[in-house]
Order: structure tokens, then C-alpha cells, then sequence
């Protein structure tokens, strides 16, 4: 049941954050610190927040079919491991919390997924310290695909 909540608020945020017009520009990674932790990527010294910036589902682009009070909502990582979903600066309803969703996160042994709430496994495809994609497939056999820029 956490799947299936996580899996529609996770459907209602990317189609919300759709109608976001954000430029991507390519090269805007610099060079990696060999020393820097993936943790450190992820959450930076204390936490680090992240809007998202692309969505597909199954390849196709999705990013334009995002209502617009969607578009600032932001995921928060901190260093403690915990996460959350949050409104930003606009809600679709008001009497929407501000937070919408909170848990805790981990990397697999290998680094190579994203674990939410011991659930919910993202598989990493880039992680650097200005973007953050990932993919996920979920029970309906859609291979989601997001893809985030630091707030």
C-alpha cells in the first residue's frame, strides 16, 4: 500500500512539475572531486535540495504536462539520511501540508541505487554535484525517469 502512495504522489508530482519551462544547459557539471562521497552529492554537507528539471515516462517527455503550482516543489536530502517532499513556495490546494512526504534514504552496497523508506529503490543514473537522474519502474511496467537540479 506505501508502494502504490508513494508511486501516485511520485505521478502527481512529475505531472505537476511538467509545465515547468526550465533551460537545460549542457556542461553545467563540473569536474567530480575523487573524494567526494556520493552521500556528499546527494546531500551535501548538511542537506541539499533539488527541483526537479526533466521527466519521461518510457522515453517520452512528460515535463510539459506538469500543472504549474507544482513546479517549485522540491526533495530535501540530508546527511542524517532522512528525506522530504515538499510544496515550495506554491500549493495546488491550501490546505495542503507543507511537507508531503518524509522518510528516510540509502544507497544500496553499491551505491548504484537510491533506497526510500526501505521500499522504494531508484536506480541511479547520474549523480553529480549539479544533477541528480533517476529511473524507476513501477508496477505497471513504465520505466519512470526524473531528473533534478540543485535548488
Amino acid at each position: 500500500m506505501k508502494l502504490l502512495r508513494s508511486w501516485i504522489i511520485l505521478m502527481v508530482t512529475m505531472l505537476g512539475l511538467s509545465q515547468c519551462n526550465i533551460t537545460k544547459s549542457g556542461g553545467d557539471d563540473p569536474t567530480p572531486n575523487p573524494s567526494t562521497t556520493k552521500t556528499e552529492l546527494l546531500a551535501g554537507k548538511t542537506s541539499k535540495t533539488w527541483v526537479l528539471t526533466g521527466s519521461k515516462i518510457n522515453n517520452e517527455d512528460i515535463l510539459n504536462q506538469t500543472l504549474a503550482c507544482v513546479r517549485d516543489n522540491n526533495m530535501v536530502f540530508r546527511t542524517d539520511k532522512s528525506y522530504e517532499w515538499n510544496e515550495g513556495a506554491t500549493k495546488c490546494r491550501t490546505q495542503d501540508d507543507q511537507v508531503y512526504e518524509k522518510g528516510m534514504w540509502a544507497f544500496n552496497t553499491t551505491e548504484t541505487e537510491l533506497v526510500l523508506n526501505n521500499e522504494t529503490k531508484y536506480k541511479i543514473v547520474k549523480l553529480t554535484e549539479n544533477t541528480l537522474q533517476v529511473s524507476y519502474t513501477n508496477v505497471f511496467g513504465e520505466t519512470l525517469e526524473m531528473t533534478f537540479k540543485p535548488n
